[in-house]
């Protein structure tokens, strides 16, 4: 009975361990397709919101596969980060946060780095920038568009 405990104690801790070794991203945008397979114009399988976080499963190529209840599928490099990202209210400068802040937080902007960037280049078109982050194309737009312009995912025909 002593053996049977101890090995069930073992197996216990090996398995502690393992699950305190998963790796795990966090989404740093606010929208990121979770795609089939690994490539911008594959077909969305969920999508990842920001603060998001998943199990990696494994990477290859610049994108990470994530396991999600839609099933396997694959999320860009650019769009997670492994560092573990969150967002409070009232932080040191007594406002709230909001989902911007914490992406730009994510990659290393704030509010000092981007005032000192505006000063760098006082003829950025910021207005325009914001107004293409809010730019999309459906599944269908772009599915259209790589059967249109006969775009081949890599390796295709070889």
């Amino acid at each position: 009975m002593k053996r049977f405990l101890a090995a069930v104690f073992a197996a216990t801790l090996v398995a502690s361990a393992a699950a305190a070794a998963t790796e795990t991203v966090t989404v740093i945008v606010k929208k990121a397709s979770i795609r089939r397979d690994r490539q911008f114009y594959a077909p969305t399988l969920t999508e990842g919101r920001l603060g998001d976080s998943f199990a990696v499963q494994a990477r290859e190529k610049g994108w990470v596969k994530v396991g999600t209840k839609a099933g396997e599928g694959w999320l860009h490099e650019s769009s997670v980060t492994a560092r573990k990202v969150a967002a409070s209210s009232g932080g040191a400068g007594g406002g709230a946060v909001d989902d911007r802040d914490v992406a730009n937080a994510s990659k290393g902007f704030n509010p000092q780095v981007e005032d000192q960037y505006r000063k760098k280049n006082p003829t950025a078109n910021y207005a325009a920038v914001d107004r293409m982050e809010t730019l999309g194309a459906s599944d269908a737009a772009v599915e259209s568009f790589v059967r249109e312009g006969r775009i081949q995912p890599q390796g295709a025909g070889k």
